[in-house]
């Protein structure tokens, strides 16, 4: 074989394989979130090779978010940069925040723009990106591009909150499905085509409790200048959430829960929203806290007086409800461990749908009832406040 032909075949096998990583890495799509019937996200990823670009429309908010960088090959944020801004008809455009992620020996460091304030985080380590909670959703088809290729194999890794870190893992759970998560956003399924790439999200039991399609294409600079003219006419969209509170005086002890109310949207709640027989944070947004000013008894067992989260699992036969001493956490980052009670909850069918929903306390013969109620379940358990 003529030397001119020997280096090029051996320069053929080192571009090879660099040639076949970028072309795993690359893709593109059109990703739209729905929340029931509501479309809350709409947005176009692209990411070639180690580079990436995104736009993000938040219908909730009707504001946009444009970001674009570098990832480390891992999938981790080497290097990040991003604004928001909000599109009004007949005007400019309004800023809202700019942001930005650098990765420096092995320090991660943001920073947050919001008008005159200026928000700095610095964390040990490498991670993913969290500025701002709509951006990162769109990470997710980009993170699946750089899952494990072998099936239970995990990426560990670490997700950046507003000062805080938490563990973050990408894991590959078959040749055509990638979880990705942590404690704080809950768990993302993304399933892939043929290809290998993601054409489907299902995110019911995380923080946005969304399912996202990607599509090939969609006119996204048309859908956000629908999107700002239909925010000037109507505002923009009323919160998925309502947060409310219940308290009761029950003999001498004063109960109160705060927690936030989601609605039914036209959702199959129980066994689809809600999934049977794991945790649920029994409201959306941060987790349900009870404040006890005395103690207050399940049959013999004592709940002391203090504040606690309230978790549940529903199944089809019952539900368990917990208290849980992790008071002040957000709603994905229940740790059973810390569970300081667990108590069993009758249930039974309403006649009427509840669209709100809504947790009770009542006094009922002498004591209390704690009720949960939405869909057509109503979920109960009595109390009293002497043993």
């Amino acid at each position: 074989m003529p030397l001119k032909t020997r280096l090029l075949a051996i320069l053929f096998l080192f571009i090879t394989p660099d040639l076949r990583a970028q072309e795993k890495h690359k893709d593109t799509g059109y990703l739209i979130f729905t929340l029931g019937k509501d479309t809350t996200l709409i947005g176009h990823y692209q990411v070639n090779g180690d580079d990436f670009d995104m736009t993000v429309l938040v219908r909730l908010t009707s504001e946009v978010h444009k970001l674009k960088g570098t990832l480390f090959p891992t999938g981790e944020c080497k290097s990040v940069e991003g604004y928001a801004y909000k599109t009004v008809p007949g005007t400019d455009s309004v800023l809202l925040q700019t942001y930005s992620l650098v990765t420096r020996s092995d320090s991660t460091f943001t920073e947050q723009r919001i008008g005159g304030n200026v928000s700095r985080f610095g964390y040990a380590g490498k991670g993913m990106l969290h500025l701002g909670i709509y951006p990162y959703v769109f990470f997710t088809p980009l993170m699946a591009l750089r899952a494990p290729g072998k099936s239970g194999d995990s990426l560990r890794s670490a997700h950046f909150v507003y000062g805080t870190k938490y563990p973050f893992t990408l894991k590959r759970i078959n040749k055509s499905t990638v979880a990705a998560g942590s404690p704080v956003m809950g768990m993302f399924t993304i399933y892939l085509d043929k290809k290998g790439k993601p054409n489907y999200i299902d995110a019911i039991g995380s923080s946005l409790n969304v399912k996202g399609r990607i599509l090939s294409y969609l006119n996204l600079d048309s859908l956000i200048r629908s999107e700002a003219i239909r925010a000037q006419q109507y505002g923009v969209m009323p919160p998925l959430n309502k947060p409310d509170s219940v308290q009761a005086t029950i003999g001498t002890t004063g109960i109160h829960i705060a927690y936030s109310r989601p609605s039914r949207r036209g959702r199959v709640i129980f066994g689809e929203v809600v999934p049977w027989n794991r945790f649920w944070r029994t409201g959306a947004n941060a987790a349900t806290k009870i404040r006890l000013s005395g103690p207050i008894f399940f049959a013999d067992k004592e709940l002391p007086a203090g504040e606690y989260s309230i978790f549940t699992i529903p199944s089809k036969n019952g539900w368990t409800l917990m208290f849980n001493k992790e008071a002040n956490i957000w709603g994905t980052q229940y740790n059973p461990a810390h569970d300081v009670l667990r108590v069993p909850m009758q249930v039974e069918q309403v006649k009427e749908p509840v669209d709100l929903m809504t947790i009770e306390v009542v006094p009922v013969n002498g004591g209390g009832v704690i009720r949960v109620l939405w869909e057509n379940t109503k979920a109960s358990v009595a109390f009293t406040t002497r043993k």
